[in-house]
């Protein structure tokens, strides 16, 4: 998706904020991505200038690139967290410790002339894998994050769904447990504390912590235990795979979408999480939906730069 050396004359940017750092695209109208840059988020606590310096790194790309910011007509950007889009307020965004951000408004502070618009970092993916990856053809799908936490973004008639309060496939944050694990967002027994990687690396933690002598405090361990074929650690892997099947099967029942689309590191583990995972689902579908065999469970195909490219093309799917 990337080239250095193509000639546009009008061109979008998308902006992924992250937890620890800032993906900064320009990319083409084809989506094509002309050249990013990669910058650390700290100092996002001081928020006006946290954007002064993304809009300052923004404007040394464009310089490397020889493209003048008037020719930018889009700037999308995403962020970890409840959004508001219409507004551009960031409404809660944990990882940043974000509460009730004007985030459009500082931006539009130092670049009043150009159209920009807020998005989740997870609907920003979603957008991204309709357009150019894995959801191309599917005018109802579904785009989960798996990675350190549970993300996700619906596409519904070829459009992001934002629902009535800015907070749409919040699956991460479904009970599938009553009275289970404390979660970060204050509830009990949410999927994310199952079936995401710092749920499997905590539980694994609680159950074999010797096995970690030595080795890296996170889920990629538990993965090389079972690889290994050490059945606790194959046995935990399994039910946190149950768990989210469990959870994207009462998706699909509520929703009735053609397609899963499954991003983020944890996606790698295609034995141990999406060829399990494909079957778990069907076994925990409804048979109205099931007996069709159509749903369809595929990893996405635009790795990390998803959010950041999805963001520029905000204008596309919005509601």
């Amino acid at each position: 998706m990337e080239a250095n050396s193509l000639n546009q004359s009008r061109y979008n940017v998308g902006i992924d904020i992250g937890g620890t750092k800032v993906n900064i695209g320009i990319v083409t109208k084809e989506g094509i991505i002309i050249d990013k840059i990669k910058i650390s988020s700290a100092g996002s606590h001081k928020v006006e200038s946290f954007v002064k310096q993304i809009i300052d790194d923004l404007i040394e790309l464009t310089n490397i690139n020889n493209i003048l910011m008037n020719e930018i007509d889009f700037i999308g950007i995403g962020v970890p967290g409840t959004v508001n889009m219409k507004a551009g307020i960031v409404e809660y965004c944990p990882n940043l410790l974000w509460e009730n951000i004007p985030l459009l408004e500082y931006f539009k502070k130092y670049i009043p002339n150009t159209t920009i618009k807020v998005i989740q970092d997870s609907w920003a993916g979603a957008i991204a894998e309709h357009g150019f990856g894995a959801g191309i053809g599917f005018s109802n799908m579904v785009c989960i994050t798996l990675g350190t936490g549970i993300g996700g973004g619906i596409i519904s008639q070829d459009k992001i769904f934002e629902g009535g309060m800015h907070s749409a496939g919040e699956i991460g944050h479904i009970v599938v447990q009553k009275d289970g694990r404390e979660c970060i967002c204050g509830n009990h027994g949410c999927l994310e504390r199952y079936a995401s990687g710092n749920g499997i690396f905590e539980q694994a933690y609680e159950l074999f912590p010797e096995k970690f002598k030595d080795k890296s405090l996170n889920s990629e361990t538990v993965f090389a235990l079972a690889y290994e074929g050490y059945q606790p650690a194959l046995d935990l892997v399994d039910n946190s795979v149950r768990m989210l099947a469990i959870g994207l099967a009462n998706m699909v029942g509520i929703l009735s979408i053609e397609a899963i689309i499954i991003s983020g590191g944890l996606c790698e583990h295609e034995d141990l999480i999406i060829k399990p995972l494909q079957q778990y689902i069907v076994d925990y579908g409804y048979y109205t939906w099931t007996r069709q065999k159509h749903l369809q469970v595929k990893t996405a195909q635009l790795g990390g730069d998803a959010p950041m490219l999805g963001a520029a093309f905000i204008y596309k799917d919005m509601v």
